[in-house]
């Protein structure tokens, strides 16, 4: 039977809309032979995995829609993203040794890189990535004796309805992964936020015939309307520095955007993403919501995350579960009490796929330790397993449903550093079996004891809710 899965977050349009630069800038190619289409498939080779286990850096593209197919995707939320400045001019120059190094990191290509140094605003770029998601929509391409296509989605109806067509179809779920897509965060080009362009392109947006569903309001640089939080490490934090706005809250004009943003009166309401917000900004916000909205149940979410495994900012101990001590602490990662507000609103937490948010050093260093590929595959799986059953240890212990908020959002092609063995979404049906083995591990040991009674699932009913299960019914609720 096929595993089928649904992804939060992932970036199919990042590499091939960066190589239609080199050829016609914006069009998606419909031959999927060529570079420049969402349908290119361009599995790692040896060399590639080898670059990847090096430097961390991937070459390789994760989730092209054949890629995607291969491996049972159902529904997935494209995330548009506009390749931030701060990425392209950085501390090694925008001539041929900084377009090197951001080539290597982002794979777009220079041709790309040029533009985006150039461009003079966002928004623009925006609205072209846009429309090349919507150039192939319901376009088909025949492989593996099948014919296959993906469909532009604007409500859960329309996702029911392309379950029975004759074709394997993949709905496609629009978000945004940064505000400064409506043009602010243009400091490098001397400019400031216009409040009234700003708030128009909000408007803008949210009359797409394709309906932006959720949205980040900041990424990876200052923005001019939240702060963020430290999210590079390695040979990049080195060249690209994150200093402006990092660790502040919302300005002015971010309460304006995020009030337009949650207003429901004109145009639907576009759900709130909290990834990528400083830990001051998070807090802000969840003050605001019962604040403003005390009789509303607006579901927290969290498109490609990982725990901390601590109590709270303010409490920062381990709460003496299982596998604590196991995580990263870093604040771009998210607290226990966090956990619990998510659970009750109600939300998703998407668990990232990227070992430098997943687990600690060591932690990270133990699951490469092996000769063996089905050890590889266990232990890497473990580390998605680890933050399954923290999730739902502090949800227990708070007595809620355990195993209802967790789903998968790999955030695949965003420069991630993905599980060796689990390179792309081809391997998810791999991911579930053993995924499946920790599951059953755990839910048979005497460690599952203290789980309320409504909380025992089966192995396969944890994993099913986390391939595809929650973000299902996520979906039936609220798109």
């Amino acid at each position: 039977m096929e595993t089928r899965f649904i992804d939060l977050h992932i970036h199919p349009a990042m590499k091939p809309l960066g190589k239609s630069f080199g050829r016609t800038p914006g069009l998606n190619n419909p031959d999927r032979s060529r570079k420049d289409s969402l349908w290119y498939y361009d599995p790692p080779t040896l060399p590639d995995k080898v670059l990847n286990v090096a430097l961390t850096f991937t070459k390789f593209r994760q989730s092209d829609f054949t890629s995607l197919a291969k491996g049972g995707a159902q529904v997935v939320f494209a995330s548009l993203c506009g390749m931030e400045k701060g990425f392209v001019m950085n501390k090694a120059g925008t001539r041929l040794i900084g377009d090197a190094l951001a080539d290597l990191v982002t794979g777009i290509g220079k041709e790309r890189i040029d533009y985006i140094q150039q461009m003079p605003d966002y928004f623009t770029d925006l609205e072209r990535e846009y429309q090349f998601y919507k150039q192939l929509d319901g376009h088909r391409v025949k492989f593996d004796g099948c014919w296959h296509q993906y469909r532009l989605v604007s409500n859960f109806q329309e996702i029911e309805a392309l379950q029975e067509g004759p074709d394997k179809t993949i709905a496609v779920i629009l978000s945004i992964e940064g505000g400064h897509v409506f043009d602010c965060g243009l400091g490098m080009m001397g400019r400031k936020a216009d409040e009234q362009t700003v708030l128009a392109n909000v408007d803008r947006v949210k009359q797409w015939d394709a309906p932006l569903f959720f949205m980040g309001l900041t990424h990876h640089f200052g923005n001019e309307l939240v702060g963020h939080a430290r999210s590079l490490s390695g040979l990049v934090s080195k060249v690209c520095s994150q200093r402006e706005g990092m660790n502040e809250g919302f300005t002015d004009l971010g309460w304006k955007v995020l009030r337009k943003l949650l207003d429901n009166t004109q145009g639907r309401r576009v759900l709130i993403d909290l990834k990528h917000m400083s830990l001051k900004a998070r807090n802000e916000y969840y003050q605001f919501l019962e604040t403003k909205y005390p009789d509303e149940n607006i579901p927290l979410l969290v498109s490609h995350g990982a725990v901390t495994g601590l109590k709270s900012a303010a409490e920062p101990v381990e709460g003496g579960f299982l596998n604590s001590g196991n995580f990263q602490d870093k604040d771009i990662n998210f607290y226990d009490d966090e956990l619990i507000r998510i659970g009750r609103s109600g939300g998703l937490f998407g668990i990232q796929f990227d070992e430098r948010r997943l687990g600690n050093k060591q932690e990270v260093k133990e699951s490469g330790r092996n000769i063996s590929r089905r050890r590889m595959l266990f232990k890497k799986a473990g580390l998605i397993w680890n933050q399954i059953q923290h999730i739902a240890e502090v949800l227990d212990r708070n007595n809620q449903f355990a195993w209802g908020v967790q789903c998968i959002g790999s955030d695949n092609d965003g420069m991630v550093n993905p599980l060796n063995g689990y390179w792309t979404a081809e391997e998810m049906p791999l991911l579930d079996s053993y995924l499946e083995k920790h599951a059953y591990n755990f839910m048979t040991s005497p460690d599952s004891g203290h789980l309320m009674s409504f909380n025992k699932l089966t192995a396969d009913e944890i994993v099913e809710r986390f391939m595809r299960g929650n973000a299902w019914e996520f979906l039936k609720r609220n798109f």
